[in-house]
């Protein structure tokens, strides 16, 4: 892969800062997170790239010889990809065995470009053995290796993508020449990547001065993974990484805010307007911690009643274990990213799809909620501003 430096970067576009207080219509794409004033991730500098074919269905396996050759866009679609997974990702794993093969494999990524080829081809055959014991069941794609380093950083990572197929974004153009494979590797101009199809990858960075098993300290996005898969769900990270799972604190501190929202949806209707907006401020309160304590959580959010505070303690509990703890969660530790999302900005859902977004520093100043609801059971709310004005976009 011929090496551009100005076309190395892919730049992430800056975030906007949001003005204090915003009435939407419109609901945003599910799992997108609100924009905050916060700087923007480094870029992802690819270095090496290589990708193989590989159709278990027909038991037709394509390993190139030579790194992939990419222009700028499906430079580009690559780097979205790995992004895409820095953000997701949601499993810390570890080898079971620092003598087994992945890891020395994914060691030897790091040395030269015909090291970086064998290694790459012998961990494509590894997972097309995996995907061959079913078939029928697991989708065929290609096999992506990449190291890569951030911008203004030294430090090299490795990212080893599995791909749904793409044909109508990636095209791919295969040359035999002599005894050699290669690919050259196009994205379509007319379409927009969809990095977040992407449904198994893991993140390796060298765990300096460690050994054994946490030589790699390995990040995991497996949309399949669970302590308790088996078979097809867990043939990537079980069946061809030999990896043990542990929720990371973004999973754990994703799985405290689905788990609350959820309890919560099940009770509102109970809860009068102040009661609401108490459980809110207590979850954004606990969340600016470094680390949630359930029971200090929950007489915070529900002061008015043990009961529900039990319930939801268990609840949690039980949620955040991921099914591996032996023993209850009482407390995690918070990933800042995953919680900024409630605790820059207060987002307040209501009917028709209308949302109101505001600072959360300014939440009392700029909204009044009555508290308690109307004769009619609805809530009101007092929105009160020197300007108005119907935001133009475009």
């Amino acid at each position: 892969m011929t090496r551009q430096p100005t076309s190395r970067q892919r730049v992430l576009a800056p975030v906007t800062r949001m003005a204090d207080i915003h009435v939407e219509g419109v609901t945003p794409p599910e799992g997108e997170a609100l924009p905050t004033a916060t700087t923007t991730p480094d870029a992802v500098v690819i270095e090496r790239l290589i990708l193989h074919s590989l159709n278990n269905a027909t038991g037709k396996l394509l390993l190139v010889n030579e790194e992939a050759q990419l222009d700028e866009r499906s430079e580009a679609y690559f780097a979205d990809h790995v992004t895409s997974a820095l953000r997701r990702a949601d499993w810390r794993a570890r080898f079971e065995r620092a003598e087994s093969d992945i890891p020395q494999l994914c060691r030897r990524l790091f040395a030269g470009a015909e090291d970086f080829v064998a290694s790459s081809r012998a961990l494509a055959e590894k997972l097309f053995i995996q995907m061959g014991k079913r078939p029928q069941q697991i989708t065929p794609g290609d096999f992506v290796v990449i190291v890569f380093h951030f911008a203004g950083a030294q430090e090299r990572h490795i990212a080893l993508l599995k791909l749904d197929p793409d044909d109508q974004r990636l095209i791919r153009e295969y040359r035999v020449v002599g005894e050699r494979l290669t690919v050259r590797i196009s994205v379509a101009r007319n379409l927009l990547p969809e990095s977040r199809r992407l449904q198994k990858c893991a993140l390796l960075r060298p765990n300096t001065g460690a050994g054994g098993a946490d030589e790699f300290a390995v990040t995991l996005l497996d949309t399949q993974a669970g302590p308790r898969s088996d078979g097809v769900a867990a043939f990537f990270y079980r069946g061809f990484l030999n990896v043990t799972l542990a929720p990371s604190a973004r999973r754990r501190t994703r799985l405290f805010l689905s788990c609350t929202e959820s309890w919560l949806a099940q009770r509102a209707a109970s809860f009068t307007p102040a009661q609401l907006l108490l459980f809110y401020r207590a979850r954004r309160d606990a969340l600016r911690a470094d680390a949630v304590r359930l029971a200090v959580f929950a007489r915070a959010a529900l002061d008015h009643d043990t009961a529900l505070q039990e319930s939801l303690i268990s609840t949690l509990s039980t949620a955040l274990s991921d099914g591996q703890a032996e023993r209850p969660i009482d407390a995690f530790a918070v990933d800042r990213t995953v919680a900024e999302t409630v605790t820059r900005v207060v987002t307040l859902e209501l009917d028709g799809g209308a949302q109101v977004r505001v600072d959360a520093a300014r939440f009392d100043e700029l909204v009044t909620v009555d508290g308690a609801r109307t004769a009619e059971s609805k809530i009101r709310l007092t929105l009160e501003s020197l300007t108005l004005r119907e935001v133009v976009s475009g």
